[in-house]
């Protein structure tokens, strides 16, 4: 018996290097724009411990375990005093960026499709794609949005069910604790698995077929139940090439982000040497400025680091389903030529 996850990396990897090279600076860069919104950022954050203390003016604060020292302010003062008076702006910023991060998810929901076409057709027409594919777009948009409503309600249920009638109660919020740890994770990986399956499978049914997405999974749902242990062997080595890419993806954005990073940092020494090591105000538009067209440069870098990757985990994609069923086969043409001539 064939593997198809197992078969398809190596052609995945060949149709990559077929479609990208000889480097085709039009493609790649638009390529790159899909990318971009493809594509998320990553962070690390480091979790404080149980006790902080910070400074604000001349007026001290200590949250810890130890109690509260006299003459300081309290968390309830510190929130009444300081929080209070921001919460419009906390508010305003909190809309702005959920905004942003719609648009950007909206734009990116029609992306998955012109990624997809532009593999099929072997030509990227980014405007033209966009128009083609705003219904598509639009729904897979929406399909997201209702998952993670979906997903948020459950888990905020059940923390309001749960966690909030046991407050003040350390063993009743534990139990609840207990209760809603393993749920949530198994909401969440299946909530993943579905999400997984509807942009790695269902899109390109839409696009192959012409359907809505409700039609194209109905048309994928048999291919799915027929094929489980196919599909079961496909979200494992999705996974470990999901922490592979992620890798070298890493690793090559840090680099680049090391090597654009030198001019503005000698840019911003000269500054700040030319100003005396003073803070004015037009020191801090030139920091401002640089850092600016830094994470500007820094993100373009990214989305062209990203292109090679994202094209080849969107082949393999492809070329697992049209292994699996032929008649959804968007790249039979590249898939023989490759199999044939692995540098056609």
């Amino acid at each position: 018996m064939v593997w198809y996850a197992l078969e398809c990396v190596d052609d995945a990897i060949d149709a990559t290097r077929a479609f990208l090279l000889p480097v085709d600076r039009s493609r790649w860069l638009k390529l790159a724009v899909v990318v971009f919104f493809l594509s998320g950022g990553s962070g690390v954050s480091s979790l404080p411990n149980s006790s902080f203390n910070f400074s604000v003016g001349n007026v001290d604060f200590d949250f810890g375990g130890e109690g509260l020292p006299t003459g300081q302010v309290s968390l309830s003062e510190f929130v009444d005093e300081f929080l209070e008076p921001l919460l419009p702006l906390i508010v305003g910023l909190a809309v702005v960026f959920a905004t942003i991060g719609l648009l950007f998810t909206l734009v990116g929901s029609v992306m998955e499709f012109v990624l997809v076409d532009s593999l099929r057709t072997e030509s990227v027409a980014v405007r033209a794609k966009l128009r083609e594919h705003v219904g598509g777009g639009l729904a897979l948009f929406a399909f997201r949005l209702l998952l993670g409503l979906v997903v948020l309600g459950v888990i905020g249920g059940l923390v309001f069910l749960l966690v909030v009638p046991a407050l003040g109660n350390d063993v009743q919020v534990l139990v609840a604790a207990a209760v809603i740890v393993p749920v949530a994770l198994v909401v969440g990986v299946a909530a993943a698995l579905v999400h997984g399956f509807t942009t790695d499978f269902v899109v390109p049914t839409m696009i192959h077929d012409d359907r809505g997405l409700r039609s194209a999974w109905g048309r994928f749902w048999p291919v799915l139940r027929g094929n489980l242990g196919q599909f079961t062997l496909y979200v494992v080595v999705r996974f470990a090439l999901t922490i592979g890419v992620g890798i070298v993806a890493g690793i090559a954005i840090g680099i680049a982000g090391v090597v654009v990073g030198v001019p503005f940092v000698v840019l911003g020494g000269v500054a700040f040497l030319g100003t005396g090591g003073t803070l004015t105000v037009g020191s801090a538009v030139v920091y401002g400025l640089l850092i600016a067209v830094y994470v500007l440069l820094l993100l373009a870098v990214t989305a062209v680091v990203q292109v090679p990757l994202k094209t080849f985990t969107r082949y393999y994609e492809l070329l697992v389903l049209g292994d699996v069923d032929p008649d959804l086969d968007l790249v039979a043409e590249r898939r023989a030529a490759i199999r044939e001539d692995p540098f056609a």
